[in-house]
């Protein structure tokens, strides 16, 4: 699949942003389309993994390869059992793992990666219900969870991830809720030890920036709660990302190219605009890696 275009993001000294577009690259050999996408670092090395809806397929590259310096060089074509809507890795007892879902299916499904071989075997399937329009891992303190939204209904359930005797991983109910619906464009951050989300409501037209897990037990509580204005409610993707000190910064999407880099303030109660840049129109899938010094952002 071609790509529209690749950026490479670097925070300066001054907190100021450098943006360079790198040369476009392609992803798979053969690929039409990818409908999800992650990435994770394993000893050193950083591995980006897409998905290919027809046939279902993981294509696992490297997003680095220092031997032929380039970028996203495929390492492995991988079949899957059932369509992934959503992707995210995570690291549990010091491993790498990565957990899927999708919509019409009633599970979350974990899988071991292993960077050796560069195989992705499927290890548990979670039952959590059909309809969840936004999954994702996080951490608290020595533990990991992932929390699961539905944005038509406006459930919400937070599940800690555990290693049971007799198999790899389970996760078991912690916390549930029932939120206002409409809650879309969610994206995650850390800063400090603590989780924190943005979020935009298309249906009562607010930003929320939240705090997320005083404890275990706790959901989360707005730190930022404002109208949306149209440039918010027009967005098509909001991620977040950081400079080397692990500062959050984040970034948004409009379908007709128009993109703002944002850096969050001290007390998550607002933003200040970084950069402002004007890139491919009408981008299907936006692809973030975190790298140490800098943030790749493949735009699909």
């Amino acid at each position: 699949m071609n790509t529209q275009a690749l950026i490479e993001i670097t925070v300066q000294p001054d907190n100021s942003l450098q943006l360079v577009n790198l040369p476009k690259v392609p992803i798979g050999t053969h690929c039409q389309s990818i409908t999800a996408s992650t990435s994770l670092e394993v000893n050193g090395t950083s591995f980006s993994i897409f998905v290919q809806p027809e046939p279902a397929t993981f294509i696992v590259c490297k997003t680095y390869d220092v031997e032929t310096e380039t970028y996203f060089k495929q390492e492995a074509t991988i079949a899957v059992d059932s369509p992934i809507a959503q992707l995210h890795s995570f690291y549990f007892g010091g491993q790498p793992w990565l957990l899927s879902y999708h919509p019409d299916s009633e599970y979350v499904q974990f899988y071991r990666f292993d960077d050796k071989q560069v195989t992705i075997t499927p290890v548990t399937g979670i039952r959590v219900g059909k309809g969840f329009t936004t999954v994702q891992p996080l951490y608290y303190r020595n533990d990991v969870f992932f929390v699961a939204y539905n944005k038509n209904t406006g459930d919400v359930v937070k599940m800690q991830i555990v290693a049971p005797a007799h198999s790899a991983l389970y996760a078991q109910k912690v916390w549930s809720a029932t939120w206002a619906q409409g809650w879309t464009r969610f994206a995650f951050f850390r800063l400090g030890a603590e989780n924190f989300f943005i979020k935009t409501n298309e249906k009562y037209h607010k930003v929320n920036i939240d705090h997320f897990m005083d404890s275990i037990e706790l959901g989360s509580h707005p730190v930022l709660n404002e109208p949306a204005s149209e440039e918010m409610l027009s967005l098509s993707d909001v991620q977040t990302f950081y400079d080397i000190s692990q500062y959050p910064y984040f970034f948004t999407y409009n379908p007709n190219g128009a993109m703002t880099f944002n850096r969050f303030d001290g007390d998550c109660e607002g933003w200040q605009l970084a950069l402002s840049s004007q890139q491919s129109a009408d981008a299907s899938l936006i692809h973030t890696v975190q790298l140490k010094e800098c943030t790749l952002i493949l735009m699909l």
